[in-house]
């Protein structure tokens, strides 16, 4: 059965979560602090994307 966008929007959303688990644990540890911003950055880019992507799942659940 193919996917509808609810279902690529939720594997979107697993992804993220998968992302930003991994940046977490790349700030444990990292030693430059040069590479920590860098990562803190990054790290706070896919907390925005998925709380966006929740919002956009949560509105397709309700369609």
């Amino acid at each position: 059965m193919q996917k509808n966008a609810r279902g690529y929007v939720q594997d979107s959303c697993s992804a993220l979560e998968t992302a930003k688990s991994s940046l977490q644990n790349a700030l444990n540890t990292v030693e430059q602090d040069s590479n920590r911003e860098r990562i803190q950055s990054s790290l706070q880019s896919v907390e925005v994307a998925l709380q966006q992507c929740g919002q956009t799942a949560d509105i397709l659940e309700q369609v």
